[in-house]
């Protein structure tokens, strides 16, 4: 893809999000969300199918809407760990809690610039690899973050391993499903958006795009940024 076109993209991406966001309505986008989530949860194929296939903005807000709980249920879980182990911890006090200040914040950093960094790959690989760019990269990111629910589903579940470790136990089987079953709605998602109908020749297109995001991901770990 050339410079132009990637400028104009990215232009026409943030102008989409600005406007979905100053035209957002609370009642009805709630409303809007929690029949998605219903439905989803019912026939997830069917939901994905329609989101990556849409127009409108629906879609849109509604993948927001589960960017943000991801986010803030990352940021909760972050602020709430630091709390306990350094300030109500054993050894926890406030001269320990502002002595580790900076490094809490940039652990919260890398914590949060994960799940951003995710979607931007992964919706800049299916983009890339699209013969015809008949679908715009917001919808494209919209999609990978629908399919990306199990995942975020798990990352709320995670918050009870704050307050107790036996949860581990059964967070960590939980995530491992969760993340397995996110990889099988992705494999829907990219045939749906790259328009692939014979499933041999898209199979080797996916296994590709998950190669190149493992190979981004080994490389994010040595920054302490795990994806």
């Amino acid at each position: 893809m050339e410079t132009e076109d990637i400028k104009k993209e990215t232009t026409e991406t943030f102008n989409q999000v600005k406007n979905t966001i100053k035209n957002a309505n609370l009642k009805n986008d709630t409303k809007e969300a929690k029949g998605f989530f219903i439905s989803f949860f019912q026939n997830p194929l069917e939901e994905i199918k329609k989101a990556t296939n849409s127009t409108d903005n629906k879609f849109i807000k509604i993948s927001i809407i589960i960017f943000v709980i991801w986010l803030a249920t990352i940021l909760i879980s972050n602020a709430l760990s630091t709390a306990i182990t350094y300030l109500f911890g054993t050894f926890g006090s406030f001269p320990y809690f502002f002595n580790h200040l900076f490094h809490n914040i940039f652990n919260l950093f890398k914590d949060l610039v994960a799940p951003i960094i995710i979607v931007l790959v992964l919706s800049g690989l299916v983009y890339g690899f699209k013969q015809v760019k008949n679908r715009s990269f917001l919808t494209i990111a919209s999609s990978i973050l629908i399919a990306k629910i199990p995942v975020v589903t798990a990352t709320i579940l995670n918050l009870f391993t704050i307050f107790s470790t036996h949860f581990s136990k059964i967070t960590i089987a939980f995530s491992g499903f969760c993340n397995i079953l996110s990889t099988i709605l992705l494999f829907f998602v990219i045939k749906d958006l790259s328009e692939e109908d014979k499933n041999d020749s898209y199979f080797w297109k996916f296994a590709l795009i998950m190669g190149i995001f493992y190979i981004v991901k080994f490389v994010f770990s040595y920054l302490g940024i795990y994806l």
